[in-house]
């Protein structure tokens, strides 16, 4: 690893940027948001010096996941201030205020854990079941939806979500059979 802040900024960048995009986007970010997101990340890491403070590759990997979780969340939270409540709807104050502080740590180790294992599994996918998982089971878009965007009819889209859920099943279990999940 370059020692020159700089140079090293540089070098992660490059290396993981895309890595911690996919982090971001799996935690829910919304695509166009992610890599202000990640660049916001590496500029936090940047500012702290951490680079001359963590020793080896992997505590920096780590060091910058967590910097991308936690702006994950910052972004979350922000959104939840912006979305008010209708006033039509009978919602008090103090329940729209502990929406807001159910932030688990416990939870949030094991999802940071668990998110590089499902992403292996994820990119294992073929092309066309991918784009279909991503958008039916992250995304939350309905078949006609995502039929209308992918440009494909209904049969195949639950054809591929069936496949992708079947090939999803077998390996994320065979995972945590092994206790990789």
């Amino acid at each position: 690893m370059p020692q020159d802040k700089d140079e090293l900024l540089q070098v992660l960048i490059t290396k993981y940027a895309q890595m911690y995009m996919k982090l971001a986007y799996a935690i829910g970010v919304p695509y166009d948001d992610v890599e202000d997101i990640v660049m916001e990340a590496f500029w936090s890491f940047y500012r702290a010096d951490y680079g001359g403070k963590l020793e080896s590759e992997k505590a920096i990997k780590v060091m910058l996941a967590r910097i991308v979780e936690n702006k994950c969340i910052d972004y979350f939270r922000k959104e939840k201030r912006s979305i008010k409540p209708n006033e039509d709807e009978d919602v008090s104050e103090l329940e729209y205020v502990a929406d807001l502080s159910t932030y688990d740590p416990l939870q949030s180790v094991i999802s940071r854990e668990s998110y590089g294992q499902i992403f292996e599994v994820l990119d294992g996918l073929r092309e066309s079941w991918k784009d279909v998982t991503v958008m039916y089971f992250i995304q939350g878009f309905t078949t006609e939806e995502i039929c209308e965007r992918l440009e494909i009819t209904n049969d195949m889209c639950r054809s591929r979500i069936s496949r992708a859920r079947k090939y999803l099943r077998e390996n994320l279990k065979s995972r945590m059979d092994r206790g990789h999940l």
